[in-house]
Parts: structure tokens; C-alpha cells; sequence
């Protein structure tokens, strides 16, 4: 398929309208529906619908679309990443990362990583596993760090994944708690009390731990976010698990204390599989030896 036209069409299914698109692009309108013209006579059907206030994309051009966004998107960075082999100019490494990872193990990455690649900006972006992955794949993402939490991790052909550590969940407690006195906190302790989840996958994964421990956990509160739960747990309305990796960012007003026999989960850095930046490679060496120091 031809560039141009690709182009063209994406502008188009944008603005909504074919003249809208030709005055942005700086064609005129004639030239504009020929390149589309062009492209359905290629691909032998039709991409385009009109209706009342302009045109939108038939089934068949919003099939077109999802991969013509993407396709443009990875010229775009195959020329700036050419350009700058030329002239050592900054490039760009685009990293994803579950919340908790983010905040606990990329920052000292970065910190490794810059020293030795001056030349490369690293972007960050912070989703849930399912949604990471696709990502990856679709080229939006060189680097992506997940965790098995529920749902856990999804098979994806076409990506490599290499686990990187085990994370110990703790207990985060309100300060005035009976059991803050405690080193260690046995889960079985805490029957009684009022739990704190932010989102179903961690829900989950507290009934399952709980249901070992001997008892079903009461979640009275669901606040949708880490803030809110550290929030809700300081202010003494609930107990909370946390990730091993987010203990050095949480708030001083929680009393944080290790499980007895704590649940694990487990995280992982995905890359795809074939060539990939060797930048991205370094990335997962920084990430690497910063999850084993």
C-alpha cells in the first residue's frame, strides 16, 4: 500500500471530512479523494462512507485505520531513530510499566541506564498487564514490565518474557493498630479486621492469600487507586496488602510489616520477539541489576 495514501485516508478519517483533511495536508480536494480512490481500488473496497456531516470510515476502513495508525506511527520512528544514527542525535526509548514497578524499580533503572546511553530519552508509560502486552506488540512499547496478578499474564505470540523478581507482599497498617509493636504479622491475625483494595486484580489476590490463612477478608472499602488506599489505611479505616517493590514510596504515616508466609507474585520484563533496539536490550540489564541489588 502506498504511504501517501495511508496517510491521507488516516487524516481523513480525523477530520471527518475530505476538504477538512486537503486544507490541513495542504492538497487540494481532487488530489486527496484520488489518493483514497487509489487506495480502495488496491486493497478492492470501499473505505469510505458519506452521511450527513462529512464521511466516516466503512467496517472495512476502520479495519484499515487500527493498522494505519500504527503503521505511520512506526515510519515515523524508524525515520527520527535513522536520522539520528546519523548525527547522534537524541533518541527515544518508550518503556511500559505496572503502577508499582514504575515507582519502585524504574527510577533506579533510568538512573543506571542514563549514565551509560546520554543519547536516549526514556518515555514511561504506566498500564495493567493486559493492556502493556498489546502494546508491545503493536510497536507503541520497546520495553514492557508486568506482573502475573490477576488476570495474569496473557499469551501473546511474538513476545519474549524474562523474569525478573519475586515480590514479597507486605501489610500496611493504620499507626495506632494493636499490631504495629509486631516484626512480622501473621495474615491469620488479621481476620477481624477491615480490608482496603483499589482494583479487582489485588482483590482477588488478598481473598486467595486470606483464604489460606483460614478466613474470607471483609473489603469494605474500594477506593480505585494507591493513593486513596494509602489514604483510607493512614486515616484508620482498613488494612491493606502492598507490593515489596512500593514499600520505599509509601507514605510515613503507615506502618508497614512483613507477612508471615507472605503471597509472591512475580514480574516479569517483556520485549518482542526478533529485532528489537539494542537500547531496549541495555534497559532490561539496568532493570535487571537494580531488581537483584
Amino acid at each position: 500500500m502506498d504511504i501517501s495514501g495511508l496517510r491521507a485516508f488516516c487524516a481523513v478519517c480525523r477530520d471527518g471530512s475530505i476538504s477538512a483533511a486537503a486544507l490541513r495536508l495542504g492538497y487540494s480536494q481532487s488530489a486527496l479523494s484520488r489518493q483514497i480512490a487509489g487506495l480502495e481500488a488496491e486493497l478492492k473496497t470501499a473505505l469510505l462512507e458519506r452521511h450527513a456531516r462529512g464521511v466516516r470510515p466503512t467496517p472495512a476502513g476502520e479495519a484499515l485505520h487500527d493498522h494505519a495508525v500504527l503503521i505511520l506511527r512506526r515510519l515515523e520512528r524508524a525515520e527520527r531513530d535513522v536520522a539520528a544514527s546519523r548525527t547522534h542525535a537524541i533518541t527515544r526509548l518508550h518503556v511500559g510499566a505496572v503502577p508499582s514497578v514504575a515507582a519502585g524499580l524504574l527510577p533506579s533503572a533510568l538512573t543506571a541506564f542514563a549514565a551509560e546511553h546520554p543519547h536516549v530519552r526514556v518515555a514511561f508509560a504506566e498500564d495493567v498487564t493486559p493492556k502493556l502486552l498489546p502494546r508491545l506488540l503493536d510497536g507503541d512499547l520497546d520495553v514492557a514490565v508486568i506482573t502475573d496478578y490477576p488476570p495474569g499474564v496473557p499469551a501473546h505470540d511474538g513476545v519474549a518474557m524474562t523474569h525478573l523478581a519475586d515480590d514479597d507482599l507486605f501489610c500496611l497498617l493504620p499507626s495506632d493498630h494493636p499490631l504495629v509493636g509486631r516484626d512480622t504479622v501473621d495474615l491469620a491475625e488479621l481476620a477481624d479486621d477491615t480490608w482496603v483494595e483499589d482494583y479487582a486484580g489485588a482483590a482477588s489476590v488478598l481473598t486467595a492469600a486470606c483464604a489460606r490463612a483460614g478466613f474470607a477478608p471483609r473489603i469494605d472499602i474500594e477506593c480505585g487507586s494507591w493513593l486513596g488506599k494509602q489514604a483510607f489505611v493512614a486515616a484508620g479505616h482498613g488494612v491493606a496488602l502492598a507490593p515489596g517493590l512500593l514499600v520505599p514510596s509509601l507514605r510515613p504515616d503507615l506502618v508497614v510489616r512483613p507477612l508471615v508466609d507472605p503471597p509472591v507474585r512475580n514480574v516479569y520484563v517483556a520485549l518482542r520477539t526478533g529485532q528489537v533496539p539494542e537500547s531496549a536490550r541495555d534497559f532490561v540489564d539496568a532493570l535487571a541489576a537494580c531488581a537483584a541489588s
